[in-house]
């Protein structure tokens, strides 16, 4: 009931974003130029697509809300909240007098198509999850805990649980077996997947102690840059033609893991992974906490705990299926 619940509010806000009448597409809006880059108003913004603006704290932080939408940004940040999940913008957002600018860039491939869902031109059926890392490649290990050995029981539990959904499920391996970056991806399009979901845990050398949460990866976007890369630098590449789909998924599966597993909300991220790269769906990268935190391990090395991590995962599929199954579409 309660992961239900949960899909019901989420579909239910997009779907009263995605009805606003008096949308004026992004690229309409007059831009200002911040080191380089384009830059809209966030009250324009706002105004345009029929959401009320506000300042929380003046020149600090803004809420934008419509209906069941609530986005909140916060001044020299690259972190967004929709609905109460992160995610995260290649550039951060300007404040300027009374005003708050937000980047083009970010407007159009990171807020839009999590707050603007687009009807899927076909049914969701298939999906191939990708158990990270295998054979010679452990992932993280310390002693005899490895990395591989959990992303193949999770995947092995998830398919369970999607298969008793009604979905159909490719695994791009299906025991300790090393599969190649490029291959991954290539196996899910042989196989007809429509969505491409590769399965990891996390690790950190320093404050192992302390760091632990949920991440969710997707394709670093054209003019865009990736959650960690420096600041100013913008990664050159051809991006996704799937971005648009790529990013509300990765924002369904992370909204689910922390709102139905509990887990520390590290939001989603931008990222060049080789899988990713090469997939040719709509694919993500999903860190399901941190092996290396002590609690957070020894939740992940227990099978009642990654039946849990599965039924998030589960419900943010079904929520991503749902969602473009039945989005209006609107031209952007």
């Amino acid at each position: 009931m309660r992961a239900r619940l949960h899909q019901i509010i989420c579909v239910a806000a997009l779907m009263i974003a995605s009805g606003a009448e008096a949308r004026v597409p992004v690229t309409k809006l007059e831009r200002v130029e911040f080191l380089g880059r384009d830059y809209v108003r966030l009250r324009d913004w706002a105004r345009s697509n029929s959401f009320s603006f506000a300042w929380v704290a003046h020149g600090e932080v803004v809420r934008v809300n419509a209906g069941s939408v609530t986005l909140v940004f916060r001044a020299d940040s690259r972190a967004v909240e929709v609905n109460g999940i992160k995610v995260w913008l290649s550039y951060p957002v300007a404040v300027r007098g009374a005003n708050a600018y937000v980047a083009l860039v970010d407007m159009q491939t990171s807020i839009e198509p999590v707050v603007f869902a687009r009807k899927n031109s076909r049914l969701i059926s298939v999906v191939a999850l990708d158990p990270g890392h295998g054979g010679k490649d452990k992932g993280y290990h310390k002693g005899s805990v490895e990395e591989k050995k959990y992303t193949l029981l999770l995947a092995r539990e998830l398919r369970s649980q999607l298969e008793r959904a009604g979905f159909s499920v490719v695994l791009t391996r299906d025991s300790d077996v090393r599969v190649a970056l490029a291959d991954r991806p290539a196996v899910a399009k042989r196989r007809g997947a429509h969505l491409f979901v590769s399965l990891h845990f996390n690790s950190t050398s320093v404050g192992s102690d302390t760091v632990r949460g949920a991440e969710v990866y997707c394709l670093t976007p054209p003019g865009g840059r990736s959650t960690s890369a420096r600041v100013g630098v913008a990664d050159t590449h051809p991006g996704s033609r799937f971005n648009d789909e790529s990013v509300l998924l990765a924002f369904c599966i992370q909204r689910a893991l922390v709102k139905e597993a509990g887990l520390e909300d590290r939001g989603v991220r931008r990222a060049q992974f080789e899988v990713l790269r090469a997939a040719a769906m709509p694919a993500v990268l999903v860190e399901a906490g941190f092996m290396s935190h002590p609690d957070e391990g020894a939740k992940i090395r227990d099978s009642a705990y990654r039946r849990e991590l599965a039924r998030a995962v589960t419900s943010g599929l079904i929520e991503y299926k749902r969602t473009v199954e039945s989005a209006n579409y609107r031209d952007r």
